[in-house]
Parts: C-alpha cells; sequence; structure tokens
C-alpha cells in the first residue's frame, strides 16, 4: 500500500452531550494533469463516560487511487469498555472488524478482554498497557488466493499508548500494540502522532501508521504504512 498525504477538507459536527468527549479528521488530496490520483482518509474518536464505565468508539476509513485505479480501500470500526473510568487498575473488553481490501482478508474480526493499568494518569503524561487474551477470524480474499483457508485463531492482545502534554499547545503520542496469534498470523501496529492546537478546538496533526502482519497471505506485502499531516477537530 502507497503512503499518503492528505489534507483536511472538512469536519464533522459535535456531539450534542457534554459526558461525551471526540476527536475527527477528514481529508483528501486530488491530483490532474500528467497524474491522475484521489486519496481519501477519514477518522472518528469518540469516548463516553457514564458513571464507573468508560465507553469509546473507533471509525476509520482510507481510499485512494492513482490513473482510476483502486491503489488504497480500508475501514475499521471498534467498540471497547473499560471498568473503572478511573484508578490505576481497570478492565476491559472490545470488539473490533477491518476489512481492507489489499490485505489478503474480505475481513478481520476480532474479540478481547483482559486487564489494564494506568501507570501514569496526569494532565502532562500519561502511561498505559493492556494484555488479555482474545479470539480473532480471518476472512481469506479467495480472488487472491483461490485456495487460502479462513484463520481462527487464538490470541493475546497487548498494547500500550503513552501520551505527553510538552507544551501549552502541543501534544505526542506514541500507541504500540500487537495481535498475538497462536497458530496463524499475528498482527501488530504502531501509530506515532505530534498534535498542535491551532486556534480554539482545531489541531494540525501529523502521524504515521504501521501495521505488520507476520504470515502475510499471498503476494500481499507484510507492512503497511501510512504518513498523515491533518486537521483535526477535538469536541
Amino acid at each position: 500500500m502507497k503512503r499518503i498525504l492528505p489534507i483536511t477538507l472538512a469536519l464533522l459536527p459535535t456531539l450534542a452531550l457534554a459526558e461525551n468527549s471526540a476527536e475527527a479528521e477528514l481529508g483528501a488530496t486530488i491530483t490532474s494533469g500528467n497524474t491522475e490520483s484521489t486519496s481519501i482518509l477519514a477518522k472518528f474518536n469518540g469516548k463516553h463516560i457514564r458513571g464507573d464505565w468508560t465507553n469509546s468508539y473507533k471509525l476509520e476509513a482510507l481510499y485512494s487511487e492513482d490513473d482510476n485505479e483502486r491503489s488504497a480501500e480500508k475501514y475499521f470500526a471498534e467498540a471497547k469498555t473499560d471498568y473503572p473510568a478511573t484508578g490505576r487498575h481497570y478492565f476491559f473488553a472490545l470488539v473490533n472488524g477491518e476489512i481492507d481490501k489489499f490485505s489478503g482478508y474480505d475481513y478481520v474480526v476480532n474479540g478481547v478482554a483482559g486487564y489494564g493499568n494506568r501507570l501514569i494518569d496526569t494532565e502532562v503524561r500519561k502511561l498505559s498497557f493492556e494484555i488479555g487474551p482474545g479470539y480473532a477470524y480471518k476472512k481469506v480474499d479467495t480472488d487472491i488466493t483461490p485456495d487460502g483457508e479462513d484463520e481462527n485463531d487464538l490470541i493475546l492482545h497487548v498494547k500500550g499508548e503513552y501520551l505527553w502534554q510538552f507544551s501549552d499547545n502541543a501534544e505526542f503520542k506514541q500507541v504500540l500494540g500487537s495481535d498475538i496469534a497462536f497458530d496463524g498470523a499475528t498482527i501488530s501496529f504502531s501509530e506515532t502522532a505530534v498534535v498542535a492546537n491551532l486556534v480554539d478546538s482545531l489541531a494540525m496533526k501529523v502521524s504515521y501508521n504501521v501495521k505488520h502482519n507476520s504470515d502475510p497471505v499471498g503476494d500481499t506485502k507484510s507492512t503497511d504504512t501510512i504518513l498523515a499531516a491533518t486537521l483535526l477537530y477535538k469536541f
């Protein structure tokens, strides 16, 4: 999958409930002339705290064309709950699904439950990790691998997240994680990002995402990367 550098065109509307917080990105690049290309990137992250429960949601979409040929198409959704919402120790459960037309799979679905620890939780720095067992189902794309078999894997989900508010107007974020399969492909992921506030709730975000498959399907590559510079709206 090629790298893209999207520039935001529009922003999503705010949520009505005060208990909710969210951030949204939506961007695109379009070129014409000797080269015809289109790239669209959209993300939405939402969080809702109700009593001792924290519910969070993610939606992501990526689409790219080069000379009228699709070069990237990916959709991701996740729902997660943490209990309790405050304190150092907590338990979590999540379910997510991904459709990536260039991964060798029709879709991948994961379900995980486990333990989390907020090692650092201050206004300036936050550091947490999660670990827990889960199940992954990977539906092989038979157009790419006609004789491929679907994968049903027990996995160990591990994830670490670090957030550093290094100035009044800027923050650094690093996420590292892996869904370690006991008998199948292990999928690891990373996000490195810097966010700088521009005005009010509007910020500039530069991010670099990496996804690695330890046992790619067919002739697909093991590693995908996305480099993005976008506008981000927090509400």
